[in-house]
């Protein structure tokens, strides 16, 4: 069902997610309740959607990418996210985007082709149990030894690290330098001194977290792009990575409308379906319409970033309004489901658990805020 026409898009663009939704419908929606209730991750998705040409939406044809704009990553996520937000975050590989611009030529033939190709998952960790939005209170370092490097540290909240080969790990390397002394590196998640425990989540049971902690030898290559410059690196990844989140939302925030507006039009009470009743369709105008607010944010935010403009505020708005929306409409969607909706083998409880974590996830909702007040001129 179509909540909303999307606006302001190409030909080519509508094609695109008329592709995605199909997608979707074929390869991801037979998967969810496997996924669901094991928790372990399908990696057999991500070959299908190498084949459909969906995996690496952003990065370089030479690396088996499709070389297309930030929006088509958008779209992507979001089709594939109203049908299950915890299989789509394992086709959104916006992170390899560092190794495609930073990386050497070898690092991009081992790591970023076959991720491209499906055949090699990746995960990016970055967050610690003392560094969160404050990025730089992170413990994590990386010492020359020999050759090489010994990383040592302990990463949190690893989106998809127990079900991939390799991560991308930011990490102290002049720890006396602040900002300018942190740096990326490639860690294969099998090497001696990698150890990933899986973690137990509200939501996105279909999408695996880890608990990582390293202790282990790198050799000089694992370095990604220049020592001291992973920062300027994640803040350019996040500048994307915000908008193509609050894509996510917005795609939970569309399958939770779904699901509401044809319920409400089967549902039954006192001789007529329950959209007929004032209390219920005002309730679904309003989902709509804050629907439609945030798929206006995030699109707009992602065609300036395609411009080449600079998006921070836009991207920060973009994920505030979607992540705050996907709460709101999953919420009224359980509530006009009642019952039947709070038994888990109703979908739409699924959505709601999902919607949680987008507020508190990609930096919580209150940075965005100060964010926004900065940029803004209002603090």
């Amino acid at each position: 069902m179509e909540t909303y026409p999307a606006v302001f898009e190409s030909e080519e663009q509508t094609a695109f997610r008329d592709t995605c939704r199909r997608f979707a419908e074929r390869e991801i929606a037979p998967r969810i309740d496997e996924a669901e209730r094991t928790g372990v991750y399908p990696r057999e998705l991500r070959l299908k959607a190498a084949e459909a040409d969906l995996l690496g939406i952003c990065t370089s044809p030479e690396h088996g990418g499709a070389g297309a704009p930030l929006i088509f990553q958008c779209i992507a996520v979001e089709e594939f996210s109203s049908v299950c937000a915890g299989l789509a975050t394992g086709l959104n590989s916006l992170g390899l985007r560092v190794l495609d611009q930073e990386g050497t030529s070898e690092q991009k033939a081992r790591y970023l082709k076959p991720a491209n190709q499906g055949k090699i998952g990746s995960a990016f960790a970055m967050t610690e149990p003392g560094a969160g939005s404050d990025v730089l209170a992170m413990r994590t370092t990386a010492t020359r030894e020999g050759n090489g490097w010994r990383i040592k540290g302990n990463k949190l909240y690893a989106t998809g690290a127990p079900c991939s080969d390799f991560m991308m790990v930011a990490a102290y390397t002049d720890k006396k330098k602040r900002r300018d002394g942190v740096s990326l590196f490639i860690v294969d998640t099998d090497a001696e001194g990698v150890e990933i425990h899986k973690m137990d989540k509200l939501g996105h049971h279909a999408m695996e977290t880890g608990n990582v902690f390293l202790d282990c030898a790198l050799p000089a290559d694992a370095l990604i792009g220049e020592p001291g410059m992973g920062m300027a690196y994640i803040m350019k990844l996040l500048e994307g990575g915000r908008i193509t989140h609050a894509a996510r939302s917005l795609g939970v925030a569309r399958g939770a409308l779904d699901l509401a507006i044809e319920y409400a039009k089967e549902r039954e009470t006192f001789g007529k379906t329950i959209n007929k009743y004032q209390a219920i369709g005002m309730k679904l105008a309003q989902m709509m319409t804050d629907l439609r607010t945030a798929h206006l944010h995030v699109y707009s935010a992602a065609a300036k970033y395609d411009a080449g403009s600079p998006t921070l505020l836009e991207a920060c708005m973009a994920k505030l309004v979607a992540s705050e929306a996907s709460v709101s409409i999953t919420d009224q969607a359980m509530r006009i489901f009642a019952g039947v909706g709070y038994i888990n083998d109703a979908p739409i409880q699924r959505f709601f658990r999902d919607a949680r974590l987008y507020p508190i996830s990609e930096g919580t909702n209150e940075i965005q805020l100060r964010t926004i007040a900065r940029l803004g001129d209002i603090i």
